[in-house]
């Protein structure tokens, strides 16, 4: 039996809707993984290569080697190793930086962008067919209790918690 918004009190407790939110992402995550983890390994890439891909794909800048390393917790010889093969793989083009020719600059080559938004495209085709299996009304009231999630959290990250 289904409860639509008779919550108790003490079921929006952090914790509590934490818990709620704990599973319903695991459960979605469950019902992707297996996709998801097809295509990681039909792309013939490391985890890792493919993270430094979206941290490029997100940058507002071309980012040095030593960057990309500590945005995806790699060392720098690791992160120089897979930042090549994505090189070779004409995902990521390398350059020299215009103040210093020691520092390499990366960045996405269109291939690259070509890719991110396939996977993007596939992971949104994934998640379209979790919310198609939900009831209408479930779909609406998901659909309102996000809105309303995502107008009250900041665009940007905040360390203080309330």
């Amino acid at each position: 039996m289904r409860k639509f918004f008779q919550v108790s009190e003490s079921e929006t407790s952090v914790e509590s809707c934490t818990r709620a939110l704990v599973s319903f992402l695991e459960r979605v995550a469950a019902r992707a993984s297996c996709s998801t983890v097809d295509r990681v390994a039909a792309t013939d890439m490391t985890l890792s290569q493919l993270r430094m891909l979206m941290v490029l794909s997100r940058s507002d800048h071309d980012l040095s080697v030593n960057e990309l390393a500590e945005a995806v917790g790699l060392s720098l010889a690791a992160a120089g190793r897979g930042a090549d093969r994505l090189v070779v793989l004409d995902l990521v083009v390398r350059r020299e930086d215009e103040c210093d020719r020691r520092v390499k600059r990366l960045s996405l080559s269109e291939q690259g962008r070509e890719l991110i938004a396939s996977k993007f495209r596939m992971r949104d085709d994934d998640l379209a067919g979790i919310v198609g299996d939900l009831p209408s009304d479930v779909r609406g009231q998901l659909s309102a209790a996000l809105s309303a999630a995502l107008e009250s959290l900041p665009t940007t990250p905040n360390t203080a918690h309330s």
